[in-house]
């Protein structure tokens, strides 16, 4: 009804679970792009699907036949370089859209020192970090993923979007769009309405008129 395009975040518990969600929403209306999410959920005994490089295969080469519709898939947080390029070859062989990078950075612990317990129960206390925490992580992420994938495959920035400069730095450092979760469940869906103001006003400071005047533009040392 907004009349903006309409994502659909879908994640299985198994390869077959991956294509028949893929297949359901292939068929639904009003559907613009799929993102499949490699990062979630956590199996026990079983490590994310997106450190588990032949799986993202398994998936990607089962799932990417079942579409026409722009799809992409989001990723966890890659801390070595090496992952970062073995991750970008195999990305690079499918029709892929997109690519979000950062899914949460797993298993941080948050106590409370005057009860002396965690603060969430699953995994005893073990769950995942977004917010202020992850942001150098994300755009590491995605700057590194900007400059590996393919042109045609564009890179969405998430993870510690709360104001304006901080989508200014994603999208210098090369994403296309940005995701926010953590300042959304904060302030409702006016904070889009008031990043994308602060970003403007940053943009106009700064004499930039598109994004694409400074997109993937980082300067290095």
């Amino acid at each position: 009804q907004s009349g903006k395009p309409y994502f659909v975040s879908v994640s299985g518990l198994s390869l077959e679970e991956n294509v028949a969600l893929v297949g359901f929403y292939q068929s639904m209306p009003n559907i613009d792009a799929i993102e499949l999410n490699l990062s979630c959920p956590n199996l026990p005994g079983k490590p994310q699907t997106g450190y588990d490089f032949e799986q993202v295969r398994r998936i990607l080469d089962a799932v990417c036949p079942l579409t026409t519709l722009p799809m992409g898939v989001k990723l966890p947080p890659y801390f070595d370089m090496v992952h970062f390029e073995q991750m970008a070859v195999i990305l690079n062989g499918y029709p892929l859209a997109f690519v979000t990078c950062i899914n949460s950075v797993g298993n941080g612990l948050v106590i409370d020192a005057d009860t002396e317990t965690v603060v969430i129960k699953p995994k005893n206390g073990f769950g995942g970090l977004g917010g202020d925490y992850v942001k150098p992580t994300a755009l590491a992420n995605v700057n590194a993923f900007f400059r590996l994938l393919r042109p045609e495959i564009a890179v969405i920035g998430c993870g510690g979007v709360k104001n304006g400069q901080d989508a200014f730095e994603h999208i210098l450092c090369g994403a296309a769009a940005v995701q926010i979760g953590t300042q959304l469940m904060r302030e409702n869906t006016p904070v889009f309405t008031r990043i994308a103001a602060e970003l403007q006003t940053l943009m106009l400071q700064k004499g930039y008129t598109r994004l694409q005047d400074f997109r993937g533009k980082l300067k290095y040392l």
